[in-house]
């Protein structure tokens, strides 16, 4: 493992600890977003860095990373799907959001069983999630544009929290998308384009951050 890989999978695994420590170095609001941010970052920390066993350890005896990532793209999605339900606070969408939930959890499910596998990324699965996701969010800005508070968006968590998820979603969407052919065809090129996804990672636990900041009591 040489520096530059090194750097970005201490990126990868321990850029949740920005926002965690930004929310428990002061007394944060436990609203239900936040706390199911938290809960979302600690999960996350924990399984990337059991996924990540195998590459400080080689010579070790670990099970399949792949099938690691698999759950975590799934709750990845659903903590981030329930998270933009607690800014989109309208019924209809609620029970819209929860029966896209449901679909799309049976859908990464048979496409991990019997279609993509668990010996290789599940593209299909990334690509749908992620295609929600970014739908979500420009729903979001799409509501406060015609808000006339909007003025002051920068002051609101949510903003922030929105803004991570997009970025996050948005950015990674192609490369996760065509991951599984490029890791096919082209195994260095998919090797060093999972930096992108390690850079938007970090950026989005710093908005994560900023998130939080707004939300800490005076």
């Amino acid at each position: 493992m040489n520096i530059y890989e090194l750097i970005f999978l201490n990126i990868e695994i321990y850029s949740p600890l920005i926002p965690l420590i930004f929310f428990f170095v002061k007394r944060s609001k436990r609203s239900g977003w936040a706390i199911l941010l938290v809960s979302y970052l600690v999960i996350y920390f924990t399984l990337v860095f059991l996924a990540n066993l195998p590459l400080v350890f080689p010579n070790g005896n670990f099970f399949n990373n792949n099938v690691i990532y698999v759950i975590l793209s799934a709750l990845t999605f659903c903590f981030f799907a329930f998270i933009l339900e607690q800014f989109l606070p309208l019924k209809k969408f609620r029970t819209i959001n929860r029966t896209v939930i449901i679909v799309a959890v049976l859908f990464c499910i048979a496409n991990a069983l019997w279609w993509e596998g668990t010996q290789i990324y599940n593209s299909h699965s990334a690509a749908l999630t992620n295609l929600v996701l970014i739908s979500y969010c420009l729903y979001y800005y799409k509501l406060q544009l015609q808000n006339l508070q909007t003025l002051f968006i920068e002051k609101q968590p949510s903003f922030w929290i929105v803004c991570g998820i997009f970025l996050y979603s948005a950015g990674n969407f192609f490369l996760f998308t065509m991951y599984n052919s490029l890791t096919s065809n082209y195994p260095n090129f998919a090797r060093y384009s999972w930096y992108i996804n390690d850079f938007l990672i970090f950026i989005m636990n710093i908005l994560f951050a900023k998130g939080i900041q707004c939300s800490w009591r005076k």
